[in-house]
């Protein structure tokens, strides 16, 4: 996804973010602070047979100190390079992102400066009377409802256009609560993931407050579109950020439209919108300067090759104090005791280092677990299929590091695996387990969710597609307001789950009742 950024934009924002002066640039890479100034303010580009991008992206890299830093780093990455799953090391993404800037600035920069003698008269200079016209299509649009039908044509209109990884611009910053038009929403989803299907990603700017049911909507709302990696959503930094009450749409080179509300406390009712390309860049550049100044990213993904940044990420968690609430489809891998881990890993034809690191982490989550569990609410949800597959079909989704192996059990392997979460749960007063019947997902298409959260801390999500081992989304959230609406939101789930399905002492008795049966029947 590529957001035509500017140099002089480009270097501003590598600056801000590493706290780097321009003069302090300028004394590293031995240059007259002069010219930084005017790179900076876009008065001037580095040509390609110089070597300042090298020396630039050299000192840039060596400055970085924290994750906060990284993460704005790869969303600006993300913004002018349009590929969040390339892995290559700090320095060669800020080079990447330097030369590519570079190549717009200098490569459009005659075709601006050609368009400029137009527009820079039309939309600057107050004091002549040029102007540029608007579209047949141009127009204003009343009421909530045909603003969002036309929302849902723009979109619509975006997955039927060739994209070439680029990025449409979305925004929820009013505080319309978004369950007041469930079914029109269901059908705004479904614009969006065609258009990400299409190959857009979207960028999603929202304005929290502190009502966590309406962030609980929004958890509804954006649910399948995170487990595509498509979607990223921005939240101000500012959480009293003064709010105009204004809705985006941008779909660069097809069409923006502008929302408003005349009244705090009611739904958008009047919208602006335009096919005018002018006017749709300058949206989009708006949208831009947005993100970069005032936002920061709401996700962490985590690349698909790269693993061990997630694992160690989770078992970081495991050992955090507080509550923990766990949703997977199967039984998490801290059910099985480690003499059983470790031989169905053996017993796999896995390579030496994937079993060796999965136990690894396998250890240090059990260890984190064991001792916080008698401190701490520890709950399990899962989905009820997963007994019934070990005890009708000995089949156990075995979890590694980097990946979900479906193997086949021994009937005394079964038996041991239950026998150790009755034992859990008879030990631990603070452990329970909850038999979930209807899946978050409704479909085998839509992506398989597993997600822990711990309490005041992360919320952890894995996605995998329906017969897939490896996953196709991992990501963290850090933001307490969305963490605490996740535990309100889980927790929401636990009180709609049969009594019989989450009761301590039933869920002991009927797992107790399934090893009888497996003794009497083997």
């Amino acid at each position: 996804m590529t957001t035509n950024m500017k140099f002089g934009e480009c270097l501003r924002y590598l600056l801000s973010i590493l706290d780097i002066s321009n003069v302090k640039l300028s004394k590293a890479i031995n240059i007259d602070a002069s010219l930084t100034n005017r790179w900076v303010n876009e008065k001037r580009t580095p040509s390609y047979n110089t070597d300042y991008i090298e020396k630039i992206s050299e000192y840039l890299s060596s400055c970085i100190l924290n994750s906060f830093q990284i993460q704005h780093l790869d969303g600006l990455f993300l913004k002018v390079c349009g590929d969040n799953k390339i892995e290559i090391n700090q320095k060669e993404k800020i080079k990447k992102i330097l030369l590519q800037s570079q190549g717009y600035s200098i490569e459009c920069g005659q075709k601006i400066l050609k368009e400029s003698k137009i527009n820079t008269t039309s939309l600057n200079s107050h004091n002549t009377n040029s102007s540029i016209n608007l579209s047949s299509e141009d127009k204003i649009i009343a009421g909530y409802k045909n603003i969002l039908a036309a929302s849902i044509s723009l979109l619509e209109d975006s997955s039927r256009h060739e994209c070439n990884n680029d990025v449409i611009y979305l925004s929820f910053n009013s505080n319309t609560r978004l369950s007041s038009h469930f079914y029109d929403l269901i059908c705004f989803r479904s614009a969006i993931l065609k258009a990400i299907n299409n190959g857009w990603s979207i960028l999603f700017l929202l304005k929290l407050n502190n009502n966590i049911n309406d962030i609980i909507d929004f958890i509804d709302f954006a649910q399948p579109l995170i487990g595509t990696g498509k979607f990223h959503p921005y939240y101000f930094k500012k959480y009293d950020l003064f709010s105009t009450y204004e809705e985006f749409i941008v779909v660069p080179e097809i069409g923006t439209l502008l929302g408003l509300s005349n009244n705090p406390h009611s739904e958008i009712d009047t919208a602006f919108y335009f096919r005018n390309k002018v006017a749709v860049n300058i949206f989009k550049n708006k949208f831009n300067t947005m993100i970069t100044k005032d936002t920061t990213p709401l996700v962490k993904y985590y690349k698909s090759d790269n693993a061990i940044d997630y694992s160690n990420y989770l078992t970081k968690n495991e050992d955090v104090i507080g509550n923990r609430i766990l949703y997977k489809r199967d039984f998490s891998i801290l059910m099985l005791p480690e003499n059983l881990y470790n031989k169905l890993l053996q017993s796999e034809k896995l390579k030496s280092d994937e079993i060796n690191t999965s136990l690894e982490f396998y250890k240090k989550r059990s260890k984190a677990f064991l001792s916080n569990i008698s401190n701490y609410k520890y709950t399990d949800i899962y989905h009820i299929d997963c007994i019934n597959t070990l005890i009708k079909y000995r089949k156990i989704s075995l979890y590694l590091y980097n990946k979900v192996e479906e193997i086949n059990l021994k009937v005394e392997d079964v038996i041991k695996l239950l026998k150790n979460i009755v034992t859990l749960l008879n030990k631990y007063e603070n452990y329970n387990i909850a038999f979930i019947s209807q899946d978050f997902n409704n479909t085998t298409q839509d992506p398989i969710l597993y997600c822990m959260l711990k309490e005041r801390s992360a919320v952890m999500v894995e996605t995998y597609k329906y017969l897939k081992t490896t996953p196709e989304v991992r990501l963290s959230i850090e933001e307490p307001i969305l963490v605490k609406a996740f535990e309100v939101y889980f927790n929401e789930i636990l009180t709609q789950i049969a009594p019989m399905n989450k009761d301590k002492n039933e869920i002991i008795d009927w797992i107790q009742y399934q090893i009888d049966f497996l003794k009497n029947h083997d």
